[in-house]
């Protein structure tokens, strides 16, 4: 409210003796006038900040990236699965002649793959951790309903398993992936080879994840399945059968049925020294990781002698691998190998090239080690993938992780 102060005059008649003289009325005064206050300008109200997001862990993002790769390995989007990768990343299928560098390329592998089998569905079944690595076991199933290797259409259900290695950059996006899977598998799968295909495997509703614990066992695990190599390099077969439990189990993905026992394993010693008595391995990396022992290696050797009913053809042979082996208080119980013997076979004559003769393999055509392949060394890992293998995704893929 607008408040006004009055100033008041008071005049005064003075009547003096003998006569009055009359004052002047006096003047009211004007009140001053006062102009109003401006209004109070109205509070600013601050809008509530937003709390910064945290950091995504490095762990967070490794994961992120896993599973992106199989969602989108099972949507069949190919260009998605490429922006997973860093930008100079690289895909390097064991046995090809060229590896998929960049995302374009990636990107153009992974859909050859969805070409080949336009049903394919990919699930992890196993997961290692370890640093800036993820291994994933995984396994595919589908239908050939397009050209792969040159091979046309059989319309036939096929699957198989296979291993992603992942190595990532700070931010999460891959940057190297390392693929191995069995060729052969699908071939006999499809009806052009005389071996014994293994069954289509079920896909994992969920995966097991295993991550290294930093303990000494694992260091001392590694240094044993080293050693295991070692052994089998030397033909000391003594040394390399000390290793294993008794019960030793070893499932190489290259044959139908499981090895179980040492006497299986003296079989699978014999016809290795025998058949490529010169054979040498090139450890690449190995990774001890809780109870298990991962192992990529490099084999070579010259098929001198017979192998498993193959006459020695003076050939050499180059392939690569991946084992996994599980340890119980420091012995070697049970192992996975990954690797191809249709590569192994093509590179002894036995099996056509991709692209070239679909015929059914000659009669030569036998399983590459034994169905009772007890291998259960790194050198003993004979074959690699096929030269045309498209694959590119895990689980894992992990796929993994491509394919997967």
């Amino acid at each position: 409210m607008r408040k006004v102060s009055f100033a008041l005059a008071i005049g005064f008649v003075l009547v003096a003796c003998g006569g009055a003289e009359e004052s002047p009325a006096p003047k009211t005064p004007q009140a001053p006038v006062v102009a109003a206050p401006p209004p109070a300008p109205a509070p600013t109200v601050e809008a509530p900040k937003e709390e910064a997001k945290p950091k995504e862990s490095f762990a967070e993002l490794q994961q992120k990236t896993l599973k992106g790769v199989i969602e989108a390995t099972n949507a069949h989007d190919a260009k998605k699965l490429a922006g997973l990768y860093a930008e100079g990343g690289i895909v390097k299928i064991a046995g090809a002649p060229a590896d998929a560098s960049g995302r374009e390329a990636i990107a153009q592998s992974y859909q050859k793959l969805f070409d080949a089998f336009k049903d394919y569905t990919t699930a992890p079944s196993r997961v290692f951790v370890k640093g800036d690595v993820a291994i994933v076991e995984w396994a595919f199933n589908g239908t050939h309903t397009g050209d792969l290797w040159g091979i046309k259409a059989s319309e036939k259900k096929v699957g198989a398993q296979g291993v992603d290695v992942m190595l990532f950059t700070p931010e999460g996006q891959i940057k190297e992936h390392h693929v191995y899977y069995d060729g052969g598998t699908i071939l006999s799968q499809i009806g052009l080879s005389k071996q014994k295909a293994r069954a289509i495997p079920a896909l994992a509703s969920s995966p097991q994840t295993v991550t290294s614990n930093a303990a000494a066992e694992e260091t001392k695990n590694v240094e044993a399945m080293n050693a295991m190599g070692a052994a089998m390099d030397a033909k000391k077969e003594a040394d390399w059968l000390a290793a294993m439990s008794d019960t030793v189990e070893w499932d190489d993905m290259t044959e139908a049925q499981t090895s179980k026992g040492k006497p299986e394993a003296k079989k699978f010693f014999k016809a290795m020294t025998t058949g490529f008595p010169d054979a040498k391995t090139t450890v690449a990396h190995a990774w001890g990781i809780g109870d298990y022992v991962i192992l990529e290696s490099s084999w070579t050797g010259t098929h001198k002698g017979a192998f498993f009913g193959i006459p020695a053809t003076k050939k050499s042979v180059t392939a690569k691998s991946i084992e996994i082996a599980q340890f119980k208080d420091g012995k070697l119980v049970k192992g996975w190998s990954y690797s191809n013997g249709a590569d192994f076979m093509q590179q002894l004559g036995v099996l056509p090239k991709p692209g070239g003769d679909a015929k059914a393999a000659p009669a030569a055509d036998k399983k590459a080690a034994p169905a009772g392949d007890a291998k259960a060394a790194p050198a003993a890992d004979k074959k690699a993938a096929p030269a045309a293998d498209k694959k590119a995704a895990p689980t894992g893929d992990a796929k993994a992780a491509p394919k997967k």
